[in-house]
């Protein structure tokens, strides 16, 4: 498509050091007008590029409708704890009693740990002494 001459106006364009870059630019004059021609990016997306979207796609649609499966069966579990007695706060704190058992097993563990290295023998050693069963 062309453009009427009168519908351009030339101008010379200067950067902001004072130059003018190579050739005269001609700017429309009546910038309201649409173009014709839809936009065409320059990236081009091959057909393994789209299959491979379109299976990304797939996968996460996949993904979100297992979430939402796996969230309904734990709505349905706290339902369930509910309807036979279960009250939130008793939760929370027998949640909270796991959490300082574990840290409380954790240090004992870091204790015998280091009973072990000035003994210079294993941890599992140091279990069989004391009577203690290592998958506790």
């Amino acid at each position: 498509m062309s453009t009427p001459s009168s519908e351009l106006k030339s101008t010379n364009l200067k950067t902001p050091d004072g130059t003018t870059p190579s050739g005269n630019r001609a700017i429309l004059k009546n910038s309201s007008r649409r173009l014709s021609s839809a936009f065409k990016s320059p990236l081009r997306v091959s057909n393994n590029d789209k299959s491979q979207i379109a299976n990304e796609e797939k996968n996460l649609k996949e993904e979100i409708r297992t979430l939402r499966e796996k969230e309904f069966q734990i709505d349905k579990e706290i339902d369930t704890l509910i309807t036979e007695g279960y009250r939130d706060d008793e939760l929370n704190n027998h949640i909270q009693k796991l959490h300082d058992y574990n840290e409380m097993k954790d240090i004992g563990q870091m204790i015998l740990g280091r009973i072990a290295v000035q003994k210079g023998t294993t941890t599992k050693d140091i279990y069989e002494k004391y009577g203690l069963n290592m998958d506790d």
